[in-house]
């Protein structure tokens, strides 16, 4: 069974206990069966909001930030609402280098 929060298990982590983000990749990769895959990210605090003063990157830490920047070069599309985007101040998604070969690999595009 595919762990789902691989951040708690130390073992990847570098001797600073940072998760490269190969390892990352490693972690979220998508199941090698064929057909499309769906995923969801968001972070909450404990009390279930899912912003303060209307961003969500004051409830966010570092690592929060490494998964969805993993997550977004993972993936072929992203779905993000409107109102998020204009709050958040979105860009279009570019293309990283560091997943560039598992990309192609995966034959996907350049992202």
């Amino acid at each position: 069974m595919r762990r789902l929060f691989p951040v708690t298990d130390p073992t990847p982590a570098d001797d600073e206990g940072e998760w490269s983000l190969d390892a990352l990749a490693d972690a979220y990769a998508y199941p090698e069966q064929d057909g499309p895959w769906l995923r969801a990210n968001m972070v909450s605090t404990l009390d279930g909001a899912a912003q303060h003063d209307g961003r969500s990157q004051p409830i966010s830490c570092e690592s929060d930030m490494r998964i969805f920047g993993t997550l977004r070069g993972l993936a072929d599309v992203v779905l993000a609402g409107a109102e998020t985007v204009r709050l958040e101040g979105y860009r279009p998604a570019r293309a990283r280098e560091a997943f560039a070969a598992r990309r192609a690999a995966a034959g996907q595009g350049p992202a």
